[in-house]
């Protein structure tokens, strides 16, 4: 057999493989995360985007907290006024198309949640102003309870941006 052939059989077949393998672990996290709300549909669901994350002064670990669908951490607290504290980080694509990380430095903040909502914590890499605009030209289904502005550095380029905590409607 030609060799070229035999490679390029071999990689295919590690590639089917290790997709498979990947998609059972991403089912099995989704499954999880719905197990996980459907189990605190009396509590306030938050998804964090970011890591070092406290809340109310302790560590997120000593909370009910599991993975998320996208790799977040996901918390069941109960309803009422909580303080936030974290380096929240995300990915934007470049100009390029290339990748960029952009994280915050610690960030605190409180926040008043209310139980059997979902909540998301993020940041974004545009300004609210520019959210503002995009939310009432195309509607959004979800409602913000907190929009910080932030000054953030896309690999030392200046960039406007915003911390954003939204609630599900």
């Amino acid at each position: 057999m030609d060799r070229t052939f035999i490679i390029i059989t071999v990689v295919v077949v590690v590639w089917a493989v290790l997709f498979a393998i990947m998609m059972s672990l991403n089912k099995k996290r989704q499954e999880k995360a719905k197990e996980f709300a459907n189990e605190n549909q009396n509590r306030a669901i938050v998804h964090l985007y970011g890591k070092n994350l406290k809340i109310d002064e302790q560590d997120i670990s000593q909370f009910d907290a599991t993975t998320g669908e996208n790799l977040e951490k996901v918390v069941a607290l109960n309803g009422g006024k909580h303080s936030f504290e974290g380096v929240f980080e995300t990915t934007a694509v470049g100009i390029a198309g290339k990748n960029i990380n952009i994280k915050t430095d610690k960030l605190e903040f409180d926040v008043e949640l209310k139980s059997g909502h979902s909540y998301s914590i993020g940041i974004y890499d545009y300004s609210p102003e520019d959210r503002e605009r995009y939310v009432k030209e195309y509607g959004s289904r979800v409602e913000d309870i907190l929009v910080m502005p932030l000054s953030l550095y896309k690999e030392s380029v200046y960039a406007g941006g915003c911390l954003v905590v939204s609630c599900d409607k």
